[in-house]
């Protein structure tokens, strides 16, 4: 019987072992220094075997932040957050893993050059979160908007010029000046009704606001990081609507 068993094997490999695969929502922890730090990762894959996915990271404020560089095979998953907690001089986090389980992973961040340990357990079918996509903004919005900020006893300066495009998107230019001039990537652009908002993910840089009713002024918040500082912008001298 022995030998059956051994002859089975060894023409149906397949039959004796088959690594599980990762696609779900996976709910951890990272063993950060001094706390743990909850993280929610959805994986799926598609008909032709892509990958996609995103992350929840409560802690610091991501939410259904998008992956990429995921990678797949005989039990290992390796991804990376695409833009989110990135800055101009480090690269975003990336994770490698292994399938303990069906339902169970571990692995071990790296960022900056720390690494940390985390532990993840599948929970459900994966709730990937498609990357938000810009929108058009009205008339009202286009053209060029300053305000200024405090940040640390110095001021900022803020320009944000708004452009519409063929194809029903719109792009903006993000300049922050203060003891440096920093022009800001742009990757999102959104208008509804009166709330705009634009991303500057791979800075940690974000401007949420308003448009008042007169479309006098635009009045928010600059988002850096965690921190949120108030922020008002008015229409810039010689450019109109």
């Amino acid at each position: 019987m022995r030998h059956v068993v051994a002859t089975i094997v060894m023409c149906f490999p397949a039959l004796a072992w088959s690594a599980p695969m990762p696609e779900g929502r996976w709910v951890g922890t990272v063993q950060i220094p001094g706390r743990e730090l909850p993280i929610v990762v959805d994986l799926r894959a598609d008909p032709a075997g892509a990958w996609a996915g995103s992350i929840i990271v409560p802690g610091l404020g991501v939410k259904g932040a998008a992956l990429k560089d995921i990678t797949v095979k005989d039990g290992d998953i390796a991804f990376a957050l695409a833009s989110a907690l990135g800055s101009r001089t480090q690269a975003p986090p990336s994770f490698e893993a292994r399938l303990d389980s069906a339902d169970t992973m571990t692995g071990r961040m790296r960022e900056a050059g720390l690494e940390a340990s985390f532990k993840l357990a599948r929970s459900g079918p994966a709730q990937v979160e498609a990357p938000p996509a810009s929108t058009p903004v009205s008339r009202a919005l286009e053209g060029e908007w300053a305000g200024e900020f405090e940040l640390g006893g110095y001021p900022r300066h803020v320009t944000i010029a708004f452009e519409n495009h063929g194809g029903g998107v719109a792009t903006a230019q993000f300049l922050i000046v203060g003891k440096q001039r920093n022009v800001l990537p742009v990757e999102l652009v959104v208008q509804d009704g009166a709330f705009v908002r634009v991303e500057s993910p791979s800075m940690q840089i974000n401007f949420e606001g308003s448009l008042a009713p007169d479309s006098t002024e635009l009045r928010g918040v600059v988002e850096l990081g965690l921190l949120e500082i108030p922020l008002a912008l008015r229409r810039s001298a010689g450019r109109t609507s």
